[in-house]
């Protein structure tokens, strides 16, 4: 679940709540929400995050480690 991998990724970094959202930009309260998997982000913020703290948009979106290639 999305929530459960940004949840992580903050937990990792040492970033409470507030200072994960300030840092991404939305309310403490929208964290939550998403981590709780009540609110699904949209594929923009998930970009935003991904590049703002250097992992993979795939495995924020989807959970994937890897993208396949397609021919």
């Amino acid at each position: 679940m999305v929530g459960e991998r940004i949840r992580r990724l903050r937990e990792e970094r040492g970033l409470s709540v507030e200072e994960f959202a300030k840092r991404i930009g939305i309310p403490a309260g929208r964290v939550e929400e998403i981590e709780s998997g009540k609110l699904e982000p949209c594929d923009a913020t998930l970009v935003y995050i991904s590049k703002l703290f250097e992992v993979s948009f795939w495995w924020l979106k989807e959970g994937r480690k890897e993208v396949a290639e397609v021919a």
